[in-house]
């Protein structure tokens, strides 16, 4: 599943008019800023409704109780903190503190 990773970055440059594109596909970070770590796991507090990039919801909506896995980032994108859901899916949240307002870290056993 790890060749799963990678992704296009797109970005604009100040004083640019044409968007940049850089391949992320260094996953070296184990330890994020809000303080979770790779490979622990987390539960909705609530229910999550998927927005688009316009923020619009798209009709999928995650329920409140799921558990998601925390994975390793990149230091090639350092602000983004990222998940996979139990069948799979990749998220991605920002790296700071709200993440806990819709996420609660489970106690390891």
């Amino acid at each position: 599943m790890e060749n799963d990773r990678p992704y296009v970055l797109r970005y604009r440059l100040e004083g640019k008019q044409e968007d940049e594109f850089f391949t992320v596909s260094k996953f070296d970070i184990t330890e994020y800023e809000c303080g979770l770590k790779a490979g622990d796991k987390v539960r909705l507090r609530a229910e999550l409704h998927v927005l688009d990039e316009d923020d619009r919801e798209t009709g999928c909506v995650h329920k409140a109780g799921e558990i998601w896995t925390v994975l390793e980032g990149s230091s090639q994108d350092p602000e983004v903190l990222w998940f996979r859901q139990a069948d799979g899916e990749l998220h991605s949240w920002d790296d700071d503190d709200t993440v806990f307002e819709q996420f609660e870290r489970v106690k390891k056993e």
